[in-house]
């Protein structure tokens, strides 16, 4: 009897270690989030300057050395997960901004690209900013 009470306690021991050395393991991947926007663009009423807007298209992630990572998102908000840990640099094109070739119009890659460092099981948060003359 002595014997199975010992073997119950030392499986209840190793199955509690084992719990918490599960709960202890970060993340392996982390998360992108923030914004994309258009400054510039032909001036408004009064000469004036228009107002930083939000724009959307596609996003690319991409990794020195590594092809694109992927495209996201089609709007305003960035919001990219399960990034492996690195550094990116993120890069847009959009409908709203193209460029015309006789009869090819294109979208045209924003002019300022930004760049994430993804931590494992952190948020990094960034602005995408789309230059327009």
């Amino acid at each position: 009897m002595h014997h199975t009470r010992m073997s119950a306690c030392l499986m209840a021991t190793l199955i509690v270690a084992g719990c918490g050395a599960a709960m202890a393991t970060a993340p392996a991947t982390g998360h992108v989030t923030g914004k994309w926007v258009m400054e510039g663009g032909p001036l408004g009423p009064g000469g004036k300057q228009p107002a930083e807007r939000p724009m959307s298209g596609t996003v690319t992630f991409s990794v020195a050395g590594r092809q694109r990572h992927g495209e996201r998102p089609r709007g305003p908000d960035l919001d990219r997960g399960n990034l492996a840990p690195g550094r990116y640099q993120l890069s847009g094109r959009s409908p709203d901004i193209v460029e015309v070739d006789g009869r090819t119009i294109r979208e045209s890659p924003c002019s300022s690209p930004a760049s994430a460092t993804v931590t494992a099981g952190q948020t990094v948060t960034v602005t995408l900013t789309c230059i327009v003359p």
